[in-house]
């Protein structure tokens, strides 16, 4: 009896994990580079995936250099389990991983992990655009997002 209910417990657990594991966001469409490239302007992809906590902490950010870009970059996430060709084509091992092109499709710059809204706008700059008219943030925003980590020392 008690074997039986260890077993139980095992695959209950097991279950639950695997059904955590398969949950994301929204089902992110399957992206179609050529006709980003074909807008000639500078593109930030972000490889993630919807239930990693760094692709959660950028998601803010992501969207809000999306809106401050709006007409001038393209910024957006690339779901790495819908766009496993580009996954390839660009080399990725982790997750997040940013990679900054320029207008032509060369590759400018690569990030593994998050980055900040500063650090996305000075990299934007480097490759010819201005800075947000707004000065990074919109109104009633934090200058950050918020950190999924506790941090370490605060109580």
């Amino acid at each position: 009896m008690l074997k039986t209910t260890k077993v139980i417990l095992i695959l209950a657990f097991l279950m639950g994990f695997v059904t955590l594991a398969g949950v994301s966001e929204a089902a992110e469409p399957k992206i179609n580079l050529q006709s980003l490239l074909a807008q000639r302007v500078p593109i930030l992809l972000e490889f993630g995936r919807g239930w990693c906590i760094p692709c959660k902490y950028m998601k803010p950010i992501l969207d809000d250099m999306a809106r401050a870009y709006a007409g001038k970059a393209i910024v957006m996430t690339v779901d790495m389990d819908v766009n496993k060709d580009l996954v390839r084509s660009f080399n990725i091992r982790l997750m997040p991983t940013q990679v900054f092109l320029m207008p032509d499709g060369k590759e400018f710059f690569r990030n593994e992990g998050t980055l900040e809204r500063d650090q996305i706008i000075q990299i934007f700059s480097k490759m010819g655009l201005s800075a947000p008219a707004y000065g990074a943030t919109p109104m009633g925003m934090p200058p950050q997002a918020q950190s999924p980590y506790p941090q370490a020392g605060v109580r």
